[in-house]
């Protein structure tokens, strides 16, 4: 480490964050690698889409290995700071935001509105302690006040943690892959027939659309996800309006026999649209 650099940066920046990673088992150096590179993107992805006018990265430093431990912290370098507060916000937006998105996937939730990108950013930060028998992750923000560093602890997660997170993300990342894919985007789907009972993803639902964009006639609605099918399915047994005075905006994938079209597999629903009454 260049210490110099080191330390004038830390007192330039007053606020910076610090991650220690506690693993039973030796990492691999690419799970090592990946970590520190996933968790730098997600911070220049951060200041990039918060605070477009300033232009920084974030800087990693691995202040301490030790056996079983590694301690690194992560100091924003922002030339065009207007103020060391300007600081000590950024860190504490991005240290809340990559413990909110952590946190949902641990519980099996969706991160909202997250890319492909940064799904995988996110999950680089999760291998190496998913991989490992009994290890812990732990990031802290340190922030200088009245002339002392005062840590907070911002989120603390195990294996077994870990690995529940990147069961999420790769879900995640599978249903945006099918999104990616859609033959056709933003399309308005009506429904012809539907059903308030759940039925087995990525199989016929006994219920009908019509797509008019890509044929007049009722074809065969196919869940691509449980997402989906609890967004429509919501629609249906608790919305107070009618199902078939609404209209969904949808990514669909066309189901094809003998040249035909004969079903729709949703991939993503944009927004319901209330239809004008006929």
């Amino acid at each position: 480490m260049n210490n110099s650099c080191y330390s004038t940066l830390v007192e330039q920046s007053k606020s910076y964050l610090t991650i220690t990673l506690d693993l039973e088992q030796p990492v691999e150096i690419q799970d090592f690698a990946a970590f520190f590179s996933g968790l730098g993107s997600q911070f220049d992805r951060f200041l990039l889409s918060e605070h477009p006018r300033m232009k920084g990265k974030a800087q990693m430093y691995v202040k301490e290995v030790r056996k079983g431990s590694i301690i690194a912290d992560l100091v924003p370098n922002i030339p065009d700071l207007v103020g060391y507060m300007d600081n000590v916000l950024i860190v504490g937006g991005f240290g809340a935001l990559f413990s909110k998105r952590v946190r949902k996937a641990i519980t099996g939730q969706f991160i909202d509105g997250a890319s492909r990108p940064e799904i995988e950013e996110i999950g680089k930060t999760v291998r190496s302690l998913s991989k490992d028998s009994k290890g812990t992750l732990k990031i802290e923000s340190v922030e200088l006040k009245n002339g002392i560093w005062n840590k907070d602890v911002l989120i603390k997660f195990d294996t077994a943690d870990a690995r529940k997170a990147e069961a999420t993300l790769d879900r995640q990342k599978k249903e945006l892959e099918a999104v990616d894919n859609s033959d056709y985007k933003r399309v308005l789907m009506i429904f012809e027939r539907s059903r308030k009972s759940d039925t087995d993803i990525a199989k016929p639902t006994g219920e009908l659309v019509i797509i008019e964009e890509i044929n007049e006639k009722p074809k065969a609605l196919i869940y691509g996800s449980e997402m989906i099918e609890q967004q429509i399915k919501h629609e249906i047994r608790e919305a107070d309006d009618n199902i078939y005075k609404k209209g969904f905006m949808v990514d669909v994938n066309t189901r094809m026999r003998a040249g035909r079209v004969v079903g729709y597999t949703v991939g993503a629903i944009h927004q319901v649209i209330d239809l004008p009454d006929s």
